[in-house]
């Protein structure tokens, strides 16, 4: 069924944060998106983050797949959401590089690599060396709601 769907557009869904974490200066936040469309549509693989803003504006990133501490991994693969379906996926940033933190307050990706984006409100703490960009981690998509345990 999956082969026959469209992918998942940020009009086709809505984005809040339903989970946080942290261990060993490792923040993450759990994004989950909500089809809020008509029909089903598809997510696979990665979201594409194309922006993190902080309350001053966008800052410099560098996305890695699968470097989300106390997240699981799941392998990369499509999930059909019908209206009302969920899925989610985890950011992860790092605080103990040389730089004081800031606060990303917004994530801007795309569903699925060239859909229309969507922007979502976080609150994810990171920090960096001086002259690299914020390293950002991202796992795939899993279905269901997404939340840390404890």
């Amino acid at each position: 069924m999956a082969g026959d769907v469209a992918a998942c557009s940020g009009r086709d869904l809505a984005g809040r944060v339903t989970g946080t974490g942290e261990g060993m200066s490792q923040p993450a936040v759990y994004i989950t998106v909500t089809n809020v469309s008509g029909s089903t549509c598809m997510v696979s693989g990665y979201p594409k983050v194309l922006r993190m803003a902080t309350g001053s504006g966008p800052k410099p990133f560098s996305v890695t797949e699968d470097a989300v501490m106390n997240a699981t991994h799941p392998r990369p693969h499509r999930i059909a959401l019908a209206p009302g379906q969920r899925a989610f996926f985890a950011l992860g940033a790092a605080t103990a590089y040389s730089l004081p933190p800031v606060t990303f307050r917004r994530v801007t990706f795309a569903p699925v690599p060239g859909a229309t984006p969507m922007t979502v409100r976080i609150q994810l703490p990171a920090s960096r060396d001086a002259g690299t960009p914020f390293p950002i981690g991202v796992t795939a998509y899993q279905r269901g709601v997404g939340r840390t345990d404890g």
